[in-house]
């Protein structure tokens, strides 16, 4: 029988590649509005046309998403919170539950660990006892994975810390995994083969043009990750349905070298 997890996951990873264009939309929390109030309604709707297979929002912004954009687009809601005007702009707390997101209707939730930040102990507890949660309801969990102090002998995306991130993830029960990129397919790949997760890439800061989003997206897809994470690359683009219906597409033309979805969430 079909688990929860899989039925959600296939919402995200539902197309004959098992590769994702999700779009996080959590940054207003963090620096303030992103556009206009219809903004993440309004963007939703393009990301909808443009193929992006999923969206991450904060709970009370889904409210201001219209249903319908979610026919074929999934729902992740972020638990995390945490705002640059903080003393400590790497701590992140939970504001959120998640029986919560399921009465919004979430296909999965997010977790946003800060590692080496000074309040690291208190985000990886948060991170467990989410997974328990998730685990309990049946309910795929994507931690978002970023190195953060203390690191400098080995680089925030080197090959060792970023899987270092990705094995914190595994063994705290994340189902899914956002990393930074590591600078080449190569090293990319490296990542990939010592994590189970299926692993997403963030995109990181907005580029110069829609064209360098573009060209950064597609060569990150060379790698064996199972999609990508972009944020300001898209929303922030001049024309956001072009970076990312071009992205969805190059994701969506063929199931290599995409990384399967781990044993226990396989899809049917």
């Amino acid at each position: 029988m079909l688990s929860g997890k899989q039925i959600r996951l296939s919402r995200i990873f539902g197309t004959a590649s098992r590769r994702a264009l999700v779009v996080p939309m959590d940054h207003s929390v963090t620096i303030g509005p992103l556009g206009a109030s219809t903004h993440a309604d309004q963007t939703a709707a393009v990301l909808e046309r443009a193929g992006a297979d999923a969206l991450i929002v904060h709970k009370g912004r889904a409210r201001t998403i219209t249903p319908s954009r979610f026919g074929s687009m999934g729902l992740i809601v972020h638990l995390s919170a945490g705002t640059s005007l903080a003393v400590d702009q790497t701590r992140k707390v939970l504001v959120g539950s998640v029986e919560e997101c399921l009465a919004l209707g979430a296909d999965a939730v997010s977790v946003h660990v800060n590692v080496g930040a000074p309040t690291e102990s208190e985000q990886l507890t948060d991170l467990g006892v989410v997974a328990a949660e998730c685990d309990r309801l049946g309910v795929p969990l994507l931690a978002m994975m970023y190195a953060r102090g203390g690191i400098a002998d080995t680089g925030n995306t080197s090959v060792a810390t970023l899987s270092h991130l990705g094995a914190i993830a595994t063994d705290l029960g994340a189902d899914i995994v956002k990393l930074d990129y590591a600078g080449s397919s190569q090293k990319m790949n490296a990542v990939v083969d010592t994590c189970p997760l299926p692993i997403l890439v963030a995109g990181g800061p907005a580029t110069a043009s829609d064209d360098a989003a573009i060209d950064f997206g597609l060569q990150v897809v060379e790698s064996r990750v199972a999609g990508l994470s972009f944020g300001r690359l898209i929303f922030g683009a001049e024309h956001p349905h072009r970076v990312a219906s071009t992205l969805a597409d190059r994701l969506h033309r063929e199931a290599i070298p995409a990384r399967p979805l781990t044993p226990a969430l396989e899809l049917a």
